[in-house]
């Protein structure tokens, strides 16, 4: 195929990974941190929050396909990725800090101002995130270079999307304990060091694989996204499991309700860092061994291996919890044991979406980075929309009793408790036994994909010799 030729640049490289170490920054500080903010520090109620994270997300993820053709439409000097990258970076540090404001309005005021932040921060991110995305596609035609580009830069994404764990407890020894001001410091700290970092995506990136046809129209992009098959395969199997991870979406509730045996003077913040911990440190050991694992196996053997061992953990934590008893010990190993499949899951799901568009070029002469990216960002937010209204609803369902000024961590009854333990054990089992039944129909493996790349890099050979420069006259030498 391509391995015998690298396109990268230690720039293209290192530029990336900042880029996306930036970003994660401030994506981990929203995700981590928004259901609990709204809920227990801007406190606009369990149900304005389930219906806020579910309308909003929803509607960010809808504008992705949008997005998507957009940038597949765009033919501008700075390419048709990296304009997005240049105008982006500013907006989304103004909206994240703005997000994290505490206005002193009254309740309908509060919803209002926590409504229109965030669906503005969630349209900001999405005009950043679908060009960065596509980058790896266009960078490099070299699908083993590309896995583990994308997978160097995954190590980094993935401290900077950790990153938010450390700062909140920090913020909360100067501030203090769930006080509006410790969540505020940590958003300009993640708004302005991520979008700093986020711009060298710009400055250091170069689109190399750039197709020689027209720019298609709106309904040829959706046509191509139908009929990427590999990319809809990865996209359900994802959105359908959304449930898996989440526990860590909950990791402040766990902290706060579920950890009876953590010390009293560590705050909550800190006690969901330590829980939290092992599973990014699996995480990283497993999206650094992917690429040895890929030369082991393909990308579906791997992920329904992924998907037991992320079943195998969930089980143990649920006979533990409903015989040992809740500890902060249990969840940090199974926490653990958790996070090393995941990990690897992440890393094969940005490459399956980027061998996703070299499918729709082979099949139909045509790159759509745009549209195809968009759908894994779609993914993402899906997933992030459905766990961020599953919560509280589920947790308004269980009867969770919600913070007051005067009790801000008020005792849950054991009703509560019992629910809360099911939300964040046997539903990521379940989204786990999803996963894997659906990716199993996962076909751009073996054959189809040798052949696909070998036909693929004889058309780019052809177009090469076709579109290179011939010597002049003068420069040709005459036989002796």
């Amino acid at each position: 195929m391509y391995n015998d030729k690298k396109y990268l640049t230690k720039s293209n490289v290192f530029g990336f990974a900042a880029g996306g170490f930036g970003q994660n920054l401030i994506i981990g500080t929203v995700n981590s941190f928004i259901l609990y903010f709204y809920t227990d520090i801007f406190r606009i109620g369990l149900v304005a929050t389930s219906v806020l994270m579910m309308v909003a997300r929803i509607f960010d993820a809808l504008n992705d396909p949008v997005m998507g053709t957009i940038v597949d439409k765009t033919d501008s000097k700075l390419g048709k990725l990296r304009p997005y990258l240049a105008a982006t970076p500013i907006p989304l540090m103004i909206l994240t800090i703005a997000v994290f404001c505490t206005p002193n309005f009254s309740l309908a005021g509060r919803i209002a101002y926590a409504s229109v932040t965030y669906i503005l921060w969630g349209i900001t991110y999405t005009v950043c995130d679908i060009p960065f995305w596509g980058l790896p596609s266009v960078m490099t035609p070299n699908p083993e270079e590309r896995v583990k580009f994308i997978t160097f830069s995954r190590l980094f994404h993935g401290i900077g999307g950790s990153l938010p764990l450390l700062v909140l407890p920090i913020s909360e020894l100067i501030w203090g304990e769930k006080s509006s001001g410790a969540y505020l410091a940590a958003a300009v700290f993640a708004g302005v060091i991520g979008a700093g970092l986020f711009s060298t995506a710009f400055f250091c990136s170069k689109e190399r694989v750039i197709s020689a046809d027209k720019h298609p129209s709106v309904a040829d992009c959706f046509r191509y996204l139908i009929k990427n098959k590999p990319l809809r395969t990865v996209v359900v199997s994802n959105v359908a499991g959304f449930t898996r991870a989440i526990a860590i979406s909950a990791g402040l509730y766990i902290a706060t309700y579920l950890a009876p045996d953590a010390p009293d003077f560590l705050p909550a913040s800190l006690i969901n860092t330590i829980i939290a911990a092992g599973w990014g440190v699996a995480g990283f050991i497993g999206m650094l061994f992917t690429p040895k694992l890929l030369q082991k196996a393909d990308y579906r053997k791997i992920y329904l291996i992924c998907c037991a061992l992320g079943i195998a953990a969930m089980i143990l934590m649920i006979i533990l919890g409903f015989t040992v008893g809740y500890s902060i010990y249990m969840f940090v190993i199974v926490f653990t044991l958790m996070g090393l499949p995941y990990g690897i899951v992440c890393n094969l799901n940005y490459a399956m979406i980027s061998e996703s568009i070299d499918y729709i070029e082979w099949k139909e002469g045509r790159r759509t980075e745009g549209i195809s990216v968009s759908m894994q960002t779609f993914m993402n937010k899906m997933m992030t929309a459905l766990q961020g209204a599953l919560i509280p609803l589920f947790m308004l369902i269980i009867g969770f009793v919600t913070p007051t000024d005067e009790v801000p961590s008020p005792p849950q009854t054991e009703t509560a408790i019992t629910g809360l333990f099911i939300l964040v054990s046997v539903f990521p089992a379940l989204g786990w036994i999803i996963n894997a039944i659906l990716v199993s129909r996962y076909t751009l493996v073996g054959e189809e994909r040798e052949r696909m790349y070998a036909e693929l890099r004889l058309r780019h050979e052809a177009a090469e010799a076709e579109n290179a420069p011939s010597a002049p006259e003068g420069d040709v030498a005459e036989a002796e």
